[in-house]
């Protein structure tokens, strides 16, 4: 082979190498421009990475019914809207004569009847128990029962037995209700415990009272007073 043909030859292939090399340092560029956004680009919502969405603080939920919490039972705070559970408990016992000093028992929680706030106050006295519903944001006596527990049958009869319109007026005058005032009066008589016992039921407007009366003694042995 000719000197010249050779030199050809050894340029022709220099030259192919220089442009293959050329090649692959474009395509790689390439590359690294498709991987590396541009500096003027932002990223979209739809490109982030989806992240947990954060709790929105809710207002405080109230009470559930028949639950208390310390910013509603007893509060002290005048501005909550409710007497506090001393107030009720001294309502109910204003009404039934009896001081704290004389109880062996007493309980003061705040309830919900009806969609409506009260103090459920109990408390026992020697054989008596008392349960009064105060309303928790008026103070008013809504309800109340009295009841003579653990009588054994053995207690002794006193006195001349009383007619049933002697215990008609005992249970009117401790109720401080005047006959004329009542409407649908009802008696009954019954035996409980070994002894006869007056029951009696009536109203006044809307609220309904009842009480049983010792035949024998003339002794309230219960009573109660609701609202309808």
């Amino acid at each position: 082979m000719k000197k010249s043909t050779v030199t050809l030859v050894a340029t022709a292939a220099l030259a192919a190498l220089l442009l293959t090399g050329c090649a692959e340092a474009a395509g790689f560029n390439g590359l690294r421009q498709q991987a590396t956004p541009a500096a003027s680009e932002t990223t979209t919502p739809e490109d982030a990475v989806d992240v947990a969405p954060q709790a929105t603080a809710q207002a405080p939920v109230a009470a559930p019914a028949g639950e208390t919490t310390a910013g509603i039972a007893g509060s002290a705070d005048p501005n909550s809207g409710y007497i506090t559970e001393e107030a009720a408990k001294a309502a109910a016992l204003d009404h039934a004569g009896l001081a704290e000093a004389d109880l062996q028992a007493v309980r003061v929680k705040l309830d919900y009847d009806d969609g409506r706030a009260i103090y459920d106050v109990e408390f026992v006295q020697n054989a008596a128990e008392y349960d009064y519903e105060i309303d928790a944001t008026t103070g008013e006596i809504v309800s109340y029962d009295y009841d003579a527990e653990n009588y054994n049958g053995t207690q002794a009869t006193t006195g001349s037995p009383v007619t049933a319109e002697e215990a008609k007026q005992i249970a009117l005058n401790h109720a401080g209700v005047a006959e004329s005032d009542t409407r649908a009066m009802e008696l009954e008589t019954d035996r409980d415990n070994g002894r006869t016992v007056y029951e009696f039921s009536w109203k006044v407007g809307f609220t309904e009272y009842d009480y049983e009366i010792d035949a024998d003694t003339g002794e309230i042995l219960s009573y109660s007073q609701e609202q309808d």
